[in-house]
């Protein structure tokens, strides 16, 4: 029989939320109010958040001085990447652990500089966790259909009144980091760099619109066990169906890359036969799953004060390859 004595319940990892938006609210606090052992010591923003903080019983903190923020075991940053420099380096003199909404830097400099600060950072590159892309990996690495010899992406469609102020840091590329490919394709450019290694841009051509990018075309080069190249063209300005296909020696593969429970399509050039593969349960198979194995990770690497490989998680890969892009493309 356990006493009071004999058994003593771990202390809960104290998590504080700096960022009040759709992202904190609409994803990681009901996710982290339902995880054994975590605790939301705070919610802070620019704005008050003590509507959102009452919520979630916890305390409302309007920002106006980043040094008298409390101390807690992990602090989520849910706030634009042009803001985030000054809280890495509070929170890393801190020697907290920092977890970060996408996308990680502003450039491959910053994004190197804020890995000096602090070794128990990361980043929510999430769709690692797919069930797609896990998928799409082992089949690439069994060598089933061969080696393969080109990937092929398309991604996005026109954009209708997205309902934002003016106001919003996402008008403003100083601080959201710029148009799609900051803001929506990193995600995919981290998918690219989970999946494949010596990842380089060859061309890259960019549409711009007021200091945005709304639409791109760019040309990578994967010099991996066998050399091939992908062809990734995004858009904001037309229509456009989100897809990847990964080319073999006489099969392509297709899927919704953005989904993770996506079917896949195996069509072989020397048939006109078609073959459907549905998505298993290892990895996530909703975007809630994903985001919650992400997490899982992260507590599980604090929980045992493992080493924290940064440059992997905060996928520094990926901002590598948008910083060549937009040099590329002749970024304003």
């Amino acid at each position: 029989i356990l006493t009071q004595n004999t058994w003593k319940m771990k202390p809960k990892t104290k998590v504080g939320v700096i960022g009040a938006g759709g992202i904190s609210s609409g994803v990681h606090l009901p996710l982290l109010s339902c995880i054994d052992n975590v605790s939301i010591e705070f919610i802070a923003d620019t704005i008050n958040p003590e509507i959102l903080a009452k919520t979630y019983n916890t305390r409302s903190i309007k920002i106006n001085d980043i040094s008298s923020l409390p101390n807690c075991d992990i602090v989520l940053l849910a706030i634009p990447v042009g803001v985030k420099e000054e809280y890495i380096r509070e929170f890393s003199k801190r020697n907290t652990y920092i977890f970060t909404e996408k996308p990680f830097a502003i450039d491959l400099e910053t994004h190197k500089n804020f890995l000096k600060l602090s070794n128990k950072i990361s980043c929510n590159y999430m769709r690692i966790y797919y069930n797609s892309t896990r998928q799409i990996k082992n089949i690439i690495s069994s060598g089933v259909f061969g080696p393969l010899k080109k990937v092929s992406i398309t991604e996005g469609g026109i954009i209708g009144k997205t309902g934002r102020s003016k106001n919003s840091y996402q008008a403003d590329p100083k601080l959201s980091g710029g148009g799609m490919l900051m803001e929506t394709s990193c995600h995919t450019f981290s998918q690219l760099a989970f999946l494949f290694n010596n990842i380089s841009v060859r061309e890259a051509k960019i549409v711009w619109e007021d200091d945005f990018d709304v639409e791109f075309n760019v040309i990578l080069d994967v010099c991996d066990n066998v050399p091939f190249s992908i062809d990734y063209t995004g858009t904001m300005l037309k229509p456009i169906e989100n897809n990847a296909t990964f080319f073999f020696e006489h099969t392509k593969i297709q899927f919704n890359h953005l989904i993770p429970d996506s079917i896949f399509t195996i069509s072989s050039f020397d048939s006109e036969k078609q073959f459907i593969i549905e998505q298993e349960d290892h990895f996530a198979s909703t975007f809630a799953q994903a985001y919650y194995l992400k997490w899982k990770d992260f507590l599980n690497q604090m929980s045992k004060g493992s080493a924290i490989d940064t440059e992997f998680e905060t996928s520094i890969m990926t901002t590598k390859m948008i910083t060549d892009i937009m040099q590329k493309g002749n970024r304003k």
